[in-house]
Order: C-alpha cells, then structure tokens, then sequence
C-alpha cells in the first residue's frame, strides 16, 4: 500500500515510521476497504484518496509536533460518507455533497470506531471553508490543506493519463 507521490510500503511499520501501526485497526475494518468501490477524483478511489491524505496528514503532524495520531486516523475517516458521490445528487436530490458529506463521513465514523474530539473536529471541518465553522484544532489546519492537496494532484494524474495515456497512481495501486 502507498501514497501518492511515496515510494514507501504503508505496510511496513518501520518504512513508514509508525503510521501503519497507527492506521492499522481503520484498514482492517471491512467498511474502511468498501471505500474501494468508490471512485473520489479521476481513477483515484475514496479509500486511496483517504490513504493519501491520512498518511500526508501524519507526516505533517510529526514535522509540526502536532498530534500525527489524531492526523492519521481522521485523514483515513474524513472521506468516510459511502457513496458514490458522481451519482448522490440524482439518488438522493442532495446537490451539495462538498458541504454535506463531512456530517455523513462523521456520523458513520462515530457508529463504528470510538474518535476523539480533536478527530471529530478533523473529520467534521476538513472542508473549511465550504463548510462555514473554522477548525478549532491545528491538525484540522492541516487537513483542511492536505486534502486539497492530494485531491489537487490526483485530479491533475487523471487529467494527464487522459493526454499521455499513462497513469502512475494505478501503477501504484496494483501493488496494494
């Protein structure tokens, strides 16, 4: 497993300085794998988007000495709403996913994992400033930047794959 832009295994704790062992509870849930099945930007899925962001996430908290657990595990939650978001506005008449689905990631989150509030404040605000409420955590700072930065360059892979023909993150995600 990998990040964008990585070429360290996720998968090895040492490799990736501890944040698998901090993610690995979240990565074993049978929910956490059916994001899989979702398509987030371009051919990235909402769970490699989320590992993305979840691993950026740690990263950056451990840079800043910040709290990388909260970071890492509601970096892989933050997205946790379950659905195809391309087709939720006809199935549901729900035209504003991008300020509704922090709510739907929170409220699946908490019936199947215990969070802290600071993870809460993550996951719930990550879309600031779509969604109005500023964070009230530094790390939601830091989400509120990575996932716009990950969804940035996993957008822009799409967009090259289609002119080149070429697309690296599924290259990465065959070795998953």
């Amino acid at each position: 497993m990998y990040a964008i832009g990585s070429k360290k295994n996720l998968l090895n704790n040492e490799h990736s300085n501890g944040y698998y062992e901090t993610v690995k509870d979240l990565l074993e849930n049978d929910l956490v794998q059916k994001m899989k099945e979702f398509t987030q930007h371009g051919n990235t899925s909402t769970f490699q988007h989320c590992i993305n962001v979840s691993y950026y996430n740690y990263k950056l908290c451990r840079l800043f000495r910040l709290d990388a657990r909260a970071g890492a595990r509601a970096g892989l939650l933050h997205d946790f709403f379950l659905y195809d978001w391309h087709t939720h506005t006809r199935e549901t008449g729900d035209h504003f996913h991008g300020m509704t689905h922090p709510k739907a990631a929170l409220r699946n989150a908490c019936e199947h994992f215990t969070l802290t509030d600071k993870e809460k404040d993550i996951i719930l605000k990550h879309m600031f400033p779509l969604t109005i409420t500023p964070p009230s955590y530094k790390e939601t700072v830091v989400i509120v930047l990575v996932d716009k930065y990950c969804g940035l360059i996993e957008t822009a892979a799409h967009i090259f794959s289609k002119i080149t023909g070429r697309y690296r993150q599924s290259e990465i995600s065959t070795r998953q």
